[in-house]
Protein backbone atom coordinates (compact mmCIF):
# COMPACT_ATOMS: atom_id res chain seq x y z
CA UNK A 1 0.00 0.00 0.00
CA UNK A 2 3.06 2.29 0.46
CA UNK A 3 3.81 1.90 -3.02
CA UNK A 4 0.65 2.89 -4.03
CA UNK A 5 0.09 5.75 -2.06
CA UNK A 6 3.47 7.18 -3.36
CA UNK A 7 2.94 6.61 -6.73
CA UNK A 8 -0.75 8.09 -6.44
CA UNK A 9 1.34 11.25 -4.43
CA UNK A 10 3.56 11.68 -8.07
CA UNK A 11 0.57 10.78 -10.18
CA UNK A 12 -1.38 13.64 -8.69
CA UNK A 13 0.72 15.83 -7.56
CA UNK A 14 1.37 18.34 -9.98
CA UNK A 15 1.45 22.31 -9.32
CA UNK A 16 0.25 23.36 -12.80
CA UNK A 17 -3.03 24.43 -12.35
CA UNK A 18 -3.71 24.53 -16.33
CA UNK A 19 -5.70 21.86 -17.77
CA UNK A 20 -3.20 20.47 -20.51
CA UNK A 21 0.01 20.09 -18.58
CA UNK A 22 2.23 17.51 -20.26
CA UNK A 23 5.37 18.65 -20.10
CA UNK A 24 8.68 16.25 -19.62
CA UNK A 25 8.41 16.08 -16.09
CA UNK A 26 4.66 15.92 -15.77
CA UNK A 27 5.25 12.45 -17.21
CA UNK A 28 8.23 11.50 -15.78
CA UNK A 29 6.70 11.40 -12.44
CA UNK A 30 3.61 9.62 -14.07
CA UNK A 31 5.91 7.29 -15.32
CA UNK A 32 7.40 7.05 -11.84
CA UNK A 33 4.66 7.06 -9.98
CA UNK A 34 2.65 4.59 -11.97
CA UNK A 35 5.35 2.28 -12.07
CA UNK A 36 5.12 2.76 -8.17
CA UNK A 37 1.48 1.92 -8.36
CA UNK A 38 1.74 -1.34 -10.55
CA UNK A 39 4.43 -2.67 -8.08
CA UNK A 40 2.14 -1.95 -4.85
CA UNK A 41 -0.94 -2.95 -6.83
CA UNK A 42 1.39 -6.83 -7.35
CA UNK A 43 1.95 -6.95 -4.13
CA UNK A 44 -1.45 -6.16 -2.79
CA UNK A 45 -2.92 -8.73 -5.61
CA UNK A 46 -1.02 -11.35 -3.81
CA UNK A 47 -3.53 -11.11 -0.51
CA UNK A 48 -6.48 -9.98 -2.73
CA UNK A 49 -7.27 -11.50 -5.78
CA UNK A 50 -9.85 -8.76 -7.35
CA UNK A 51 -7.08 -6.46 -6.82
CA UNK A 52 -5.10 -7.79 -10.03
CA UNK A 53 -7.79 -6.40 -12.13
CA UNK A 54 -6.46 -3.10 -11.77
CA UNK A 55 -2.95 -4.28 -13.46
CA UNK A 56 -3.63 -4.42 -17.11
CA UNK A 57 -4.63 -0.56 -16.43
CA UNK A 58 -1.65 0.35 -14.66
CA UNK A 59 0.65 -1.11 -17.21
CA UNK A 60 -1.53 0.66 -19.76
CA UNK A 61 -0.45 3.61 -18.60
CA UNK A 62 3.09 3.24 -18.04
CA UNK A 63 3.49 2.15 -21.68
CA UNK A 64 0.92 5.72 -22.25
CA UNK A 65 3.31 7.68 -20.22
CA UNK A 66 6.48 6.50 -21.36
CA UNK A 67 5.50 7.23 -25.12
CA UNK A 68 4.23 10.73 -23.92
CA UNK A 69 7.31 11.34 -22.22
CA UNK A 70 9.48 10.36 -25.53
CA UNK A 71 7.07 12.57 -27.59
CA UNK A 72 7.75 15.40 -25.24
CA UNK A 73 11.46 14.78 -25.09
CA UNK A 74 11.95 14.83 -28.77
CA UNK A 75 9.70 17.94 -29.52
CA UNK A 76 7.07 15.91 -30.89
CA UNK A 77 4.07 16.52 -28.22
CA UNK A 78 1.04 16.23 -30.11
CA UNK A 79 -0.20 19.53 -28.61
CA UNK A 80 2.87 21.22 -30.45
CA UNK A 81 2.43 19.50 -33.55
CA UNK A 82 1.25 22.07 -36.28
CA UNK A 83 -2.25 21.92 -37.42
CA UNK A 84 -1.88 21.21 -41.03
CA UNK A 85 -3.97 19.35 -42.52
CA UNK A 86 -2.77 15.53 -42.08
CA UNK A 87 -0.92 16.84 -38.95
CA UNK A 88 -4.33 18.44 -37.70
CA UNK A 89 -6.04 14.90 -37.36
CA UNK A 90 -2.46 13.49 -35.83
CA UNK A 91 -2.47 16.25 -33.17
CA UNK A 92 -6.48 15.77 -32.46
CA UNK A 93 -5.98 11.84 -31.78
CA UNK A 94 -2.89 12.78 -29.60
CA UNK A 95 -4.72 15.24 -27.21
CA UNK A 96 -7.35 12.63 -26.97
CA UNK A 97 -4.80 10.44 -25.82
CA UNK A 98 -3.49 12.77 -23.39
CA UNK A 99 -6.90 13.56 -21.97
CA UNK A 100 -7.44 9.79 -21.42
CA UNK A 101 -4.49 9.00 -19.79
CA UNK A 102 -5.27 11.87 -17.71
CA UNK A 103 -8.77 10.67 -16.44
CA UNK A 104 -7.21 6.83 -15.89
CA UNK A 105 -5.80 7.73 -12.44
CA UNK A 106 -9.32 8.28 -11.40
CA UNK A 107 -10.59 4.80 -13.17
CA UNK A 108 -7.51 2.73 -11.60
CA UNK A 109 -8.18 4.75 -7.75
CA UNK A 110 -11.50 3.82 -8.36
CA UNK A 111 -10.88 0.35 -9.41
CA UNK A 112 -8.68 -0.30 -7.33
CA UNK A 113 -10.82 0.99 -4.12
CA UNK A 114 -13.89 -1.44 -5.81
CA UNK A 115 -11.22 -4.11 -5.57
CA UNK A 116 -10.36 -3.42 -1.67
CA UNK A 117 -14.10 -3.68 -1.16
CA UNK A 118 -15.05 -6.60 -2.56
CA UNK A 119 -12.39 -8.48 -0.51
CA UNK A 120 -12.60 -6.28 2.62
CA UNK A 121 -16.25 -5.40 2.75
CA UNK A 122 -17.58 -1.83 2.43
CA UNK A 123 -16.56 0.63 5.65
CA UNK A 124 -17.36 4.13 5.89
CA UNK A 125 -13.70 4.68 4.94
CA UNK A 126 -13.97 3.42 1.38
CA UNK A 127 -17.22 5.01 0.85
CA UNK A 128 -15.70 7.94 2.15
CA UNK A 129 -12.49 7.72 -0.71
CA UNK A 130 -15.18 6.41 -3.53
CA UNK A 131 -17.09 9.63 -2.84
CA UNK A 132 -13.99 11.86 -3.23
CA UNK A 133 -12.88 9.59 -6.68
CA UNK A 134 -15.93 10.36 -7.76
CA UNK A 135 -15.91 14.08 -6.78
CA UNK A 136 -12.43 14.13 -8.76
CA UNK A 137 -14.14 12.52 -12.10
CA UNK A 138 -16.29 14.61 -12.35
CA UNK A 139 -14.44 18.16 -11.43
CA UNK A 140 -11.83 16.72 -13.89
CA UNK A 141 -15.12 16.54 -16.85
CA UNK A 142 -16.35 19.62 -15.88
CA UNK A 143 -12.99 21.42 -16.13
CA UNK A 144 -12.58 19.74 -19.72
CA UNK A 145 -15.65 21.47 -20.50
CA UNK A 146 -14.94 24.36 -19.73
CA UNK A 147 -11.69 24.25 -21.33
CA UNK A 148 -13.04 23.54 -24.31
CA UNK A 149 -16.47 24.98 -24.43
CA UNK A 150 -15.85 28.36 -22.89
CA UNK A 151 -11.89 29.15 -23.69
CA UNK A 152 -13.01 32.41 -23.29
CA UNK A 153 -13.18 32.40 -19.53
CA UNK A 154 -9.85 30.43 -18.65
CA UNK A 155 -10.24 31.27 -15.10
CA UNK A 156 -13.19 28.51 -14.05
CA UNK A 157 -10.76 26.14 -15.88
CA UNK A 158 -8.15 26.97 -13.75
CA UNK A 159 -10.51 27.27 -10.53
CA UNK A 160 -11.73 24.11 -11.23
CA UNK A 161 -8.20 22.85 -11.41
CA UNK A 162 -7.64 24.17 -8.18
CA UNK A 163 -10.57 22.70 -6.50
CA UNK A 164 -9.25 19.16 -7.88
CA UNK A 165 -6.11 19.25 -6.52
CA UNK A 166 -7.50 20.51 -2.96
CA UNK A 167 -9.80 16.97 -3.80
CA UNK A 168 -6.52 15.47 -4.21
CA UNK A 169 -5.05 16.00 -1.54
CA UNK A 170 -7.75 15.57 1.04
CA UNK A 171 -7.88 11.50 -0.80
CA UNK A 172 -4.33 11.08 -0.48
CA UNK A 173 -4.62 12.18 2.92
CA UNK A 174 -7.71 10.15 3.59
CA UNK A 175 -5.86 7.28 2.10
CA UNK A 176 -2.49 7.73 4.08
CA UNK A 177 -4.90 8.13 7.33
CA UNK A 178 -6.68 4.60 6.00
CA UNK A 179 -3.58 3.25 5.15
CA UNK A 180 -1.90 4.11 8.57
CA UNK A 181 -4.72 2.68 10.80
CA UNK A 182 -5.19 -0.21 8.40
CA UNK A 183 -1.42 -1.27 9.37
CA UNK A 184 -1.64 -1.00 12.51
CA UNK A 185 -5.28 -3.13 12.83
CA UNK A 186 -7.02 -0.86 14.33
CA UNK A 187 -9.75 0.28 11.59
CA UNK A 188 -12.61 2.08 13.33
CA UNK A 189 -15.84 4.08 12.26
CA UNK A 190 -15.55 7.99 12.57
Amino acid sequence: MGQILLGLLLVFFKTNINFLDIGIAYYLTNLIGYILVFFGVRALGRKYESIEKVQPLVVFMIFHSLSFLILNASGNSPLTLPLDTYLAIISYVGLGFVIAGMFMVFVITSRLLEGLENEQGETPHTRRLKRLCAGMMTTYVLAGMFYFLFSMVPEITQILMGVLMLLKIIFLVEFYHIFLKSEAGVIEER
